[in-house]
Formats: C-alpha cells, structure tokens, sequence
C-alpha cells in the first residue's frame, strides 16, 4: 500500500480510505507530519463535541495554561491551544478532502482526542476513512471541517477567553493555507490544493457570508530570495512567558514592507 500516492485517483477507489491516507503519510511531503488513527481507542480520548461544553473547555484550557504558569494570559493560553487542535484536526481532514476526495468524520460526535500531557489536543482518532465528497463545490466540500466542527468551537473559544474569533479563525487558516500548499506540490497530486486556495481567496462567500479564512497569510516581498509567508494577524503567543515572536508573526519588523517601517 506504500505505493498508494502514485496512483490515479480512479484507482482510489478501491482501496480503503483510511488506509489510502495512512499510506499517503508514509510519503513526502506528509511523512513528518502526525496522521491520524483510525479505529476503536487504545487510549484516553474526549469526544471533540464535548469541547463544545464551555466548562469542559475551560478545564482543558486552564489545564494547558498551568503549564505557563499561574498568572499566564488567559487569551494567550486559548490562542496556542487551539493551534494544537486545529493543525491535529484540519491537516488530514484537507489532505482527504483534496487528495483523494473523501470527507472524514470530524463533524459529528465521531471524531475523539488523544489529549497530551499538558491537555493540548496530541491526535485524533476517526472510527473510519470517511465518505466520498458529495460536492465538488468550494463551500460544501469543506463545510464538514470548517462549518460543522471550527465554527461552533471557536465562537465557543472566544466566550470561553474573551479572544477575538478573528484570532482563532487565523489560527486555524495558517495550517489551512499551508496545506493547501503542501497538496498543490505533491509530486503525484500536482494542482491538488488549488479549489482551498482558491477558497481562501474568495472574500464573500456564495451563502453571502463573510469568509473568515479570507487570506490567513500573506506572501510580502521583502529584499529576500524569495517572498516572505507572513500571517496577517498575530497568534499572542509572545504574551506566554519566554515565548517569542513567531517567524511569520506581521509583528516583527522584519515582516513588514520597508514603506511600513518608515
């Protein structure tokens, strides 16, 4: 099954989802990336809809936060928080979704966590390798990831913390962009990540909604060889203690045009 990338996507087909997407991790550009488990729990796991609960969710945050001390930022601690559940749960729900076009069940009460020890989420574990899509439209097709299961957990996040959505919303487009990325360069799915691309890219949606995706990073020119991947909201992450400005933080004076520094 090792061979799984190389072949057409019409031979997909036939193979099982979940052990398509497996393979697909044991390749580059995917292999030191963290796949997903699929079956019954050989561990501790909370249901992701639990995290929906705003007392379980406090608890997990506040578990995290213990980590950065008793007095550390309580906006802070959700912002790095969510970034370990959103890069845990959006990377193999896109890599599916684009690669070998199957909607994984992360919207229901099917998706589970693997917590780590500082409650962050670790990995999640799906009960099966997911459906065909059944759209090819830009919104449906990701609306089981980005409706269905980001939406309600971040509006519940920024009650929870008092941080913007828009902050979470950015937390969760950096990983979405770079997969979008990852999948346009994959040497046997080459194209694949241009229907997200394009998703981040459209400013209003066809429901008339406003796209909270809308360019989560922006690629600036800025003396090097080549553009700088820059986010266009920072994470807080320097309001932690001891933790410094991301690399693509839009706060660093190096990440901004020369005609800004001015």
């Amino acid at each position: 099954m090792s061979n799984v990338a190389t072949k057409p996507r019409e031979l997909l087909a036939t193979v099982d989802p979940a052990e398509a997407l497996l393979a697909l991790y044991r390749q580059p550009p995917l292999d030191k990336m963290k796949a997903p488990v699929f079956g019954q729990p050989s561990e501790p796991t909370l249901a992701a809809s639990a995290l929906l609960d705003q007392d379980v969710l406090s608890e997990q945050l506040a578990r995290y936060g213990r980590v950065h001390g008793d007095d550390a930022d309580r906006k802070a601690v959700a912002s790095i928080w969510s970034k370990f559940h959103f890069s845990s749960v959006s990377i193999p729900t896109l890599v599916a979704n684009l690669l070998l076009g199957y909607d994984l069940p992360v919207g229901g009460n099917e998706l589970r966590l693997a917590l780590g020890d500082k409650g962050q989420t670790a990995r999640i574990w799906l009960p099966h390798g997911g459906v065909p899509l059944a759209s090819q439209a830009p919104q449906a097709r990701f609306s089981r990831l980005f409706d269905d299961h980001c939406a309600p957990l971040i509006e519940t996040l920024a009650v929870v913390s008092g941080l913007s959505e828009k902050v979470f919303w950015s937390n969760l487009g950096h990983y979405v962009e770079f997969v979008g990325q990852t999948c346009s360069q994959h040497p046997a799915f080459a194209g694949a990540g241009e229907p997200l691309l394009d998703y981040l890219a459209t400013k209003t949606l066809p429901d008339g909604r406003r796209n909270p995706l809308y360019q989560p990073v922006r690629y600036l020119e800025l003396g090097g060889e080549t553009p700088a991947r820059v986010r266009r909201l920072c994470c807080i992450k320097y309001r932690l203690p001891g933790e410094p400005l991301c690399g693509g933080c839009p706060l660093k004076p190096e990440n901004k045009p020369a005609k800004r520094r001015r």
